[in-house]
């Protein structure tokens, strides 16, 4: 099953210096780019504004635990199931009533 996952960065953990910041920064994207070339993420993207944004994954809830656990305090996140195109087909197939 797919999951989105929508995060928000919580500005209040970020150092005050802007060369710490950016270093931090700079952190969290090579984190990110090493989960997307593993194949643990497939897709990502920020606003503009670079204070939130989202990840699809399909790994399961505790990789996932364990792969946003390493942002905790500086980003905020929340985790939903999808459902594929697929998924949702076959699920109303299946309430269909026999005849």
């Amino acid at each position: 099953m797919i999951k989105l996952i929508t995060w928000e960065m919580d500005r209040s953990h970020a150092p005050a210096d802007r060369a710490e910041r950016m270093k931090l920064t700079m952190t969290h994207c090579e984190m990110v780019k090493k989960s997307m070339d593993s194949g643990q993420m497939k897709m990502w993207g920020i606003n503009p504004g670079g204070n939130h944004g989202f990840s699809v994954t399909d790994t399961d809830e505790k990789a996932i635990f364990a792969m946003i656990a390493q942002y905790i305090p500086h980003v905020k996140f929340k985790v939903e199931s999808m459902l594929s195109i697929d998924e949702l087909i076959a699920t109303l197939k299946a309430m269909q009533p026999k005849t």
